[in-house]
């Protein structure tokens, strides 16, 4: 199960997922469905992911790339040759020979809020509702 939650910080606030090797092919699944007909993707409508506090909507709306907080909702504007480009980057991750490591799923902009995914680098209570 991919735990999705935000960590707010002055500095760099992040959408943080953290998952295993399955989860990672599972999101680059969706991220390249997401890069071949443009729907938009709520995370929490998702199976494999467990989204805890704020739901974050993918999508490809007109707006500024990146992951905004937007009425109470984060959106993760990304234009699909991003999208196909990030499912490759999750590939990598979730390789088998590999234990642990993260991407970080950057649409090119120097504001807003970083998408991270990990595998294997934090612990398993990390991102649960309490």
């Amino acid at each position: 199960m991919m735990r999705v939650g935000f960590l707010a910080s002055d500095f760099n606030p992040m959408v943080l997922m953290l998952g295993e090797a399955e989860d990672c092919r599972a999101l680059g699944g969706v991220l390249r469905r997401f890069a071949r007909d443009g729907q938009d993707v709520a995370f929490a409508d998702l199976g494999f992911c467990q989204v805890v506090g704020t739901d974050v909507l993918l999508t490809a709306a007109a707006g500024p790339s990146g992951v905004r907080c937007e009425d109470h909702a984060f959106i993760w504007r990304v234009q699909p040759e991003s999208a196909a480009g990030f499912a490759d980057r999750l590939d990598d991750l979730a390789d088998p020979g590999r234990v642990a490591g993260s991407e970080s799923l950057d649409c090119g902009t120097q504001d807003g809020i970083t998408v991270k995914v990990s595998r294997g680098e934090y612990t398993e209570d990390f991102l649960r509702e309490r």
